[in-house]
């Protein structure tokens, strides 16, 4: 696992710039990252960046 559940991370630049998740879980779907206080979404490992403050 790349990335570890609680791990924030920036979501893709194209379809939500400048939005921070968390990530929930991964499975063979891609990894569930939760953001914008209720959304929950699928994402591929490669849309995914580590977020540094």
């Amino acid at each position: 696992m790349e990335y570890k559940v609680g791990e924030l991370v920036l979501l893709p630049e194209t379809k939500y710039p400048g939005v921070i998740g968390s990530v929930i879980s991964e499975n063979k779907s891609g990894i569930l990252v939760k953001f914008n206080g209720a959304q929950q979404l699928y994402f591929k490992k490669a849309d995914l960046q580590k977020y540094k403050k």
